[in-house]
């Protein structure tokens, strides 16, 4: 296997030849010819652990063309939009790609990935697929890409602490404000740690409290942040800052990688809210602590677990590739039990095939978690309202900096309905 990095977004892209036929007569299921190569995007800088796992799935991949050189190109995440960009104009791209899910429907919208709709209905493993994730790979009954991986939320907890103390695990707001403060009065540090640019948490308690971002009426969204729910479910959050004074400053303006998750490995955070591939980062920081952590559920305000967002990578073939009858044999290869779930206990990520679980116990949990996943609004514009200009960040910032949740949220709500409508 043959591997490229993308250097930097500014940089002329040199692109291989599109994948195109080779000599060899050998004709895959849609009647190609194999590809002497396929191309194939992966998202981040890539690891030594990665490539050997991708080299695992070439082999498995070359028993059904096994004349096919795979490429791997890695882009890093800050160059992908820029990547992309390029890759659509020069009308030179990728066979298959993955691609974070809340991107996915500004690329369907731009025309740059092929309509997979039968190629997926005739895959026996597609049935494992989650279905809410899936949907996210739809437009006008089409599917354009197959959900990969996911990254869902939960909260961090030592455990130990929770034991010491006699508090049962929160199952309310209420109960996790109460949990919050007697962690913080009796091992003198923050009880709980909420960074005002965590998106996917901040939704899980709107999601929570009955709120929603937006809805689509009349064929448009029309934003709902300046919604009672949604105003109680930001102000709870802010207010564990500001009003309750549980969750400490210093986390204003920050996510939560840049903020609470070295804290907390090192003993100085009681709570906080991440995903299951913090734990392998964690254990860098503080590999001896690692037994005292635990997960539960982000709570609902009013009992039972809150739906969490599972923001996460996609596979999809790119519409321009000459090879996509083997491009799609690639994402059923990759993205096959076996692979699933040696991608999910080297990455941390969730699989998103209901038939694949973590290998590691404490891991468990978040499968249960993600059996509750709801998707933020699917539009190509989520990208600019999420990353570019980080609405919700900013309107969470603000309140936890003092300014009133009604202008913020007006502002946010309106902004909302300008964005998500944007082709």
């Amino acid at each position: 296997m043959k591997f490229m990095k993308i250097a930097a977004a500014t940089a002329a892209i040199a692109l291989a030849a599109t994948a195109c036929g080779g000599s060899d007569d050998k004709k895959d299921k849609a009647g190609e010819a194999d590809p002497a190569q396929l191309k194939v995007w992966m998202m981040g800088e890539g690891t030594p652990e990665q490539t050997k796992f991708l080299d695992t799935v070439e082999a498995d991949f070359k028993a059904k063309h096994p004349n096919t050189d795979v490429v791997i190109k890695y882009v890093p995440w800050p160059q992908v939009a820029a990547t992309f960009q390029k890759a659509a104009a020069g009308g030179e791209g990728p066979d298959v790609t993955e691609i974070g899910n809340t991107d996915v429907q500004s690329h369907i919208a731009q025309g740059s990935l092929a309509d997979i709709s039968g190629k997926v209905d005739g895959w026996a493993d597609g049935k494992t697929l989650n279905k809410t994730a899936l949907e996210n790979d739809k437009a006008d009954g089409k599917t354009y890409g197959v959900p990969w991986y996911g990254g869902v939320r939960g909260v961090w907890f030592r455990k130990d602490w929770f034991d010491e103390l006699q508090i049962a695990q929160p199952k309310t707001w209420d109960e996790l404000r109460a949990a919050a403060k007697k962690i913080q009065d009796a091992k003198k540090v923050p009880g709980i740690g909420v960074p005002s640019d965590q998106t996917n948490a901040l939704v899980s308690f709107i999601w929570g409290n009955g709120g929603e971002v937006a809805t689509k009426e009349g064929g448009k969204w029309v934003g709902k942040l300046d919604q009672p729910q949604a105003k109680e479910a930001v102000e709870f959050y802010a207010g564990l800052v500001g009003k309750d004074k549980v969750a400490p400053e210093k986390y204003i303006g920050k996510d939560e990688l840049h903020g609470p998750q070295q804290d907390f490995a090192l003993g100085k955070l009681g709570m906080y809210i991440d995903g299951s591939w913090a734990l392998k980062e964690m254990k860098k920081t503080s590999a001896k602590d690692a037994d005292k952590w635990a997960v539960f559920p982000i709570p609902s305000k009013a009992g039972g677990n809150a739906p969490v967002m599972a923001g996460g990578s996609d596979l999809a073939v790119w519409k321009d590739s000459k090879a996509q009858g083997a491009a799609f044999d690639y994402i059923t290869v990759l993205n096959n039990a076996k692979n699933a779930k040696g991608w999910a206990d080297y990455s941390g990520f969730s699989s998103m095939r209901s038939d694949v679980k973590f290998t590691d116990p404490k891991l468990e949990i978040f499968t249960d978690i993600a059996g509750n996943t709801k998707f933020t609004p699917i539009s190509a514009g989520w990208g600019e309202f999420e990353q570019a200009k980080k609405v919700l960040p900013n309107a969470v910032k603000a309140v936890m900096q003092g300014k009133p949740a009604d202008a913020e949220l007006k502002k946010a709500n309106e902004q909302a309905g300008t964005l998500l409508n944007a082709s």
